[in-house]
């Protein structure tokens, strides 16, 4: 498994920024990748 690549702190900082949330390069968009290749992995 691999380890988790999200920051966090990143994350805090864009929304601040009034970045979105989601989209191609929305504030979310790394960690719902992140969750879905997880969820593929343990499937396969």
């Amino acid at each position: 498994m691999t380890k988790p690549s999200f920051d966090m702190d990143a994350a805090l900082q864009a929304l601040g920024e009034g970045k979105d949330l989601t989209g191609k390069d929305g504030i979310l968009t790394p960690l719902i990748k992140q969750l879905t290749e997880s969820r593929h992995a343990r499937r396969a």
